[in-house]
């Protein structure tokens, strides 16, 4: 697994649109849409789910990660497969503020535009609820908050464009499924973050090839993190 460094954050890839969040100093520690985890983990305090295919609910990765208060935020649309974790679940319907102890989090709905399976039905119709999250991490010593945005699977979304504030973005660019590297770009320059992170490759689409190429057409623009590869 590669790790990387944002201020007092800890950013660890688990592959494919999972990480690990850790701040060492606070004893906090989060992760996002964990897939295919073949290790025990540390356990976090949250875990994030996108939506519920199964490269991002994944029932037996989420259950390496827990302890006993781990609380599982996701959208009403993964209640059946989260179903054996109801005590430790938050079922999020709106895109409400959330807050708890150290963070504050919301949903912004994810969904495909113009990424097709037949001619008609996209592969992440709107209604099926799946969400990208917003996690606020407050303020240390006095500081600026810290806020990560995980766009889950989705296509670059006018939800998306009005984001503001955002310090470090997680972003798909594999196409298919998800946004395209160019779309991807799009969406950077939009939401501006101080770090933006390429997902959704090198496990089952996309290579770090492509997430090296993203990475240098915004070289001189935007700092980039490159941690998931095809390795994994």
């Amino acid at each position: 697994m590669k790790t990387g460094q944002y201020k007092d954050a800890q950013i660890t890839a688990l592959g494919h649109s999972g990480f690990l969040i850790d701040f060492p100093t606070r004893q906090l520690r989060f992760a996002f849409d964990p897939y295919d985890l073949h290790t025990e983990e540390e356990p976090v305090d949250y875990i994030f789910v996108s939506h519920p295919h199964f490269d991002h609910c994944d029932l037996n990765s989420i259950k390496k990660l827990l302890k006993d208060g781990t609380k599982v935020i996701a959208p009403k649309s993964c209640q059946k497969e989260l179903a054996e974790l109801t005590s430790q679940t938050v079922l999020i319907e709106d895109e409400d503020k959330h807050e708890d102890k150290q963070v504050t989090y919301w949903g912004i709905p994810a969904y495909n535009i113009n990424k097709y399976r037949t001619p008609t039905e996209v592969f992440h119709p709107k209604e099926l609820g799946g969400v990208g999250f917003v996690v606020e991490v407050e303020a240390k010593d006095g500081g600026k908050n810290i806020r990560f945005y995980h766009a889950g699977d989705t296509d670059f979304t006018p939800e998306m464009a009005e984001l503001k504030k955002v310090d470090v973005a997680f972003l798909p660019i594999s196409g298919t499924f998800v946004m395209t590297l160019e779309e991807a770009l799009k969406a950077t320059e939009a939401l501006e973050p101080k770090l933006v992170i390429p997902m959704h490759f090198g496990k089952l689409l996309g290579s770090s090839a492509e997430a090296i190429r993203f990475q240098n057409l915004l070289r001189d623009k935007m700092a980039v993190m490159v941690l998931t590869d095809v390795s994994y």
